[in-house]
């Protein structure tokens, strides 16, 4: 057997306007991390950062035994890409996830192993600056990249395709080292999403369950492209970074979505949850990743999908 394993991450750069206006107490320790702190800076001026970490990992394989040879190729690629504006009151922050794996076998055509995609983008505003409140807008969009399955009904690109817009109050904490070798990014809240599941041939469950789609009964009939919900939201979002020594540092980045429709006082499993979560430790041009995305949708499936990946390999600068 052959492994190889290839990554690439992160690649990230911090660009971040002169911060002259707020100034850090000489008593707080030159390798310490600044206490979190509830209250956004009004007086700071704005700053922008953003990370970009793609990676890339493939494994081989060849079996021989007496009657038989098996060759097998698996790779599997990662792009997580984040970007963030501060102002003085309004704030910008986005994301984008895409993950796509295949195996490849002679007998047969390739497999896919893994497929998400998801973008986001969430401008802020400032509201009460004594205790930091603030007013969140997000739009996020999730589907798949290339042809497959969920359940045993066929899934395309945007089809199906989950949309929402939660409008929620919370704090967004920030904390960074004085001498920079670590940060952490905290957001929470609370409030009221839109959501949307937009299908073209995917039947939901709910037309599985009540009828039978075929050419006597097309799919157009009995679902709406577009089916609107709305409900309670609650968002979590994580980010941190730390350089444990020269050589050695540490990422973290997790997000948690959770989207209660009005049926979810009735029926708990009409809620919806996602999740998605990215650990890398990396030391010198060596890396290990961790990515694992939950996803529990009544509308797609009754079932939980949980992706996991690990890969491990080498860092190369962008």
């Amino acid at each position: 057997m052959l492994g190889l394993c290839v990554s690439a991450m992160p690649y990230c750069m911090y660009a971040q306007a002169d911060s002259s206006q707020s100034k850090v107490s000489d008593e707080v320790p030159r390798r310490g991390i600044e206490d979190l702190s509830i209250k956004d800076t009004v007086n700071k001026t704005s700053t922008f950062s953003y990370t970009l970490n793609p990676s890339i990992g493939a494994t081989f394989q060849n079996i021989s035994k007496s009657d038989e040879e098996t060759l097998t190729a698996q790779w599997l690629a990662n792009m997580n890409a984040r970007f963030q504006w501060e102002g003085s009151v309004f704030g910008l922050s986005g994301s984008l996830y895409a993950q796509f794996g295949q195996l490849h076998t002679p007998e047969s055509e390739p497999i896919k192993t893994q497929d998400n995609l998801l973008v986001s983008v969430t401008p802020s505003m400032l509201l009460f600056p004594s205790i930091g409140i603030r007013l969140f807008l997000e739009t996020t969009g999730e589907t798949q990249m290339k042809e497959g399955r969920i359940d045993t009904v066929i899934t395309r690109f945007a089809d199906p395709l989950f949309v929402y817009q939660t409008l929620f109050l919370g704090q967004k904490i920030s904390s960074i080292a004085i001498d920079g070798t670590g940060e952490i990014n905290f957001t929470y809240g609370i409030g009221y999403a839109l959501q949307q599941t937009i299908t073209n041939q995917f039947p939901l469950v709910t037309t599985r369950e009540k009828y039978i789609i075929g050419p006597e009964n097309p799919l157009a009939t009995v679902q709406d492209q577009v089916t609107l919900e709305s409900g309670i939201s609650g968002v979590v979002d994580v980010n941190a970074r730390k350089q444990i020594a020269e050589k050695l540092s540490l990422n973290l980045s997790s997000k948690t979505a959770l989207l209660g429709k009005r049926e979810t006082y009735q029926d708990i499993s009409k809620v919806r949850v996602g999740s998605l979560s990215t650990l890398s430790l990396v030391y010198g041009v060596f890396t290990i990743e961790y990515n694992m995305r939950l996803v529990y949708d009544s509308n797609f499936s009754l079932r939980r999908a949980l992706d996991q990946s690990l890969v491990a390999g080498i860092r190369f600068t962008l």
